[in-house]
């Protein structure tokens, strides 16, 4: 009769411990994916299209700056420019630079959820600060001077930077989780 109660107890515990450690499994697999799904979305959604547009609107810039600012002393605000160069700036403006920045500002506004860390970085802030007086300038452009175009400027390469080591942080990250399951799909644990 001892044997049977041990048996019958032994029975049940290792029934406890084998849900418990499925239970545990589970929600570590759970958390996992739910992990992957979010740095995922943080790519797709928001970093990455960032960063293309970040990158095409930089390659545009330093070619306008090659090509047609001949001296530093020409970029200057103090300097006014020609009706040509006045001419050529607005197109580039309206074409160019105040739609792409548009376009990073309204993937921002609708994926400001996926930033990473706990809220908005301050070159975020002024990055969309910079893209919205476009809204104005381009809404009118009779009175504005071209060489003082937005009243918020660009925050340089630090909005550049912060784009490229976020999408470069996702990445990395995203490689390490998804070897994880990789590697605990092939020894056989969830």
């Amino acid at each position: 009769m001892i044997t049977t109660v041990v048996a019958s107890c032994a029975s049940f515990l290792i029934a406890v411990m084998a849900y418990w450690l499925n239970h545990k499994g589970e929600i570590r697999r759970s958390l996992r994916t739910a992990r992957i799904d979010r740095v995922g979305s943080q790519l797709k959604d928001l970093y990455g299209p960032l960063l293309v547009l970040t990158e095409t609107n930089e390659k545009a810039w330093k070619e306008y700056r090659r090509r047609y600012i001949q001296s530093v002393d020409a970029s200057s605000t103090e300097t006014p420019l020609s009706q040509s160069e006045e001419k050529r700036w607005r197109m580039w403006v309206e074409n160019v630079f105040a739609p792409t920045a548009q376009k990073m500002r309204d993937i921002i506004t609708e994926q400001g959820d996926l930033i990473i860390g706990g809220e908005m970085p301050p070159v975020v802030l002024d990055f969309c600060a910079h893209a919205t007086t476009y809204d104005v300038l381009l809404a009118d452009w009779g009175d504005a001077d071209p060489s003082r175009c937005t009243l918020i400027r660009h925050p340089g390469k630090n909005f550049l930077l912060y784009v490229r080591e976020s999408y470069g942080t996702l990445k990395a990250e995203q490689a390490l989780l998804l070897e994880a399951v990789h590697e605990a799909s092939r020894v056989g644990i969830r």
